[in-house]
């Protein structure tokens, strides 16, 4: 998963300054494809190759953070890096956290309606298959781990038959999407899932319309039963995210950590009260979370054969978050995701990362053999 970083940390001095150098890294250490956003948000917004747009100074962001404010041509910066994977069949997974940017803010892209969204996509695969880019594309994933990043958060916010959500705390939206409804034992009520199932559907549908050569789907790190009670036979892949942290309240796994209430950025915090709790957390009940990830791939095969769709894991295993930080240990992390990660291939899934910590600003990257080991490892199995 490479996400924005490919973009954000796309200029002189950053990680991915040099996409020929960091795409000969993913090589050598084993993998064969890469997910990024693509930022068709954007990209359907701009007039032609050389529109530029300007990403603001984030060095505190938990992934692609950068020093100083950026300008980027986008869809020429895009096209080289899927130019250079093409010649060295690195296969693409497209995706988008619907970021903006100054010359096109959230704020306005989550204003759009889902046929101007559609829209946006379809003006993006356009361009990169004139450019003859989409036969190395693994498939689109459409809204990243729905809905948490999505535009469409706040209408299935308000079928929920709660108070709209202030604009300004979108954050607090995605902690309560769902409503838990035991009538039906599920988090969403028949409006949500009236609303997910007919978006889906027609999003699906209008694309593989257009770009029959590609598979789509939504990816997904939450309400794995809400989507499936849909019944939605148009995944063409199913993307989940098995995280050992759930976002849904309640994990033993949090509760014992506090991880919610972790401050999660790149500055001084800190982590020893943290790190101390993962500790004690993995000495008292590592096999009952081992457990969980087993069901977790069960139920994604088993939905799998149910739709006749392959399953993908690119972003997993551990706590959705970790840092490079000296009150932070990473050894138990690298052990629990090698374990996974075997897992993984058991139980048959077409594409799987050790983790979601595969950039070159970690320092982990630097381990080369440990990321050819567990990437072997998974490709044998």
């Amino acid at each position: 998963m490479w996400d924005f970083s490919w973009l954000y940390c796309h200029h002189p001095g950053g990680s991915y300054e040099d996409y020929d150098k960091v795409t000969d890294q993913l090589l050598e250490r084993g993998f064969n494809a890469i997910r990024i956003g693509c930022f068709p948000q954007v990209i359907g917004e701009l007039d032609n190759e050389d529109s530029e747009i300007t990403v603001e100074a984030n060095p505190l962001r938990n992934w692609g953070q950068s020093p100083y404010d950026v300008k980027h041509k986008i869809i020429k910066e895009l096209v080289e890096l899927l130019e250079i994977c093409g010649r060295k069949r690195i296969y693409i997974i497209l995706s988008t956290w619907n970021n903006g940017c100054v010359e096109i803010p959230r704020e306005r892209i989550y204003q759009n309606s889902p046929e101007h969204y559609l829209d946006n996509w379809e003006k993006t695969l356009v361009i990169l298959k004139e450019k003859n880019l989409l036969d190395i594309v693994a498939y689109v994933d459409l809204d990243q781990e729905f809905p948490w990043f999505s535009p469409r958060l706040k209408e299935l916010w308000l079928l929920s038959g709660k108070a709209a959500p202030p604009e300004e705390d979108l954050g607090a939206a995605m902690e309560a999407a769902g409503k838990n409804h035991p009538d039906i034992g599920l988090l969403w009520n028949t409006a949500q899932l009236s609303y997910v199932r007919n978006l889906m559907d027609s999003s699906i549908s209008r694309l593989q319309g257009v770009f029959p050569e590609l598979r789509f789907t939504y990816s997904l790190t939450s309400f794995w039963n809400e989507v499936r009670a849909t019944e939605i036979k148009l995944f063409d892949v199913i993307e989940i995210h098995p995280f050992i942290s759930a976002n849904n309240r309640g994990h033993r796994f949090a509760n014992r950590t506090l991880f919610d209430t972790v401050t999660k950025d790149r500055g001084e915090h800190d982590y020893s009260d943290y790190q101390d709790r993962v500790n004690k957390t993995f000495k008292a009940i590592r096999p009952m979370l081992l457990g969980e990830i087993h069901n977790k791939l069960e139920f994604a095969r088993d939905w799998g054969k149910e739709i006749s769709a392959p399953v993908v894991n690119t972003e997993s295993w551990g706590p959705w978050w970790h840092m490079d930080h000296k009150d932070l240990d990473w050894f138990w992390l690298r052990d629990w995701c090698v374990e996974c990660n075997a897992l993984a291939a058991e139980y048959g899934l077409w594409g799987s990362t050790p983790w979601n910590y595969g950039h070159p600003y970690w320092e982990n990257w630097k381990d080369v053999k440990w990321y050819r080991d567990v990437n072997d490892n998974f490709l044998k199995g």
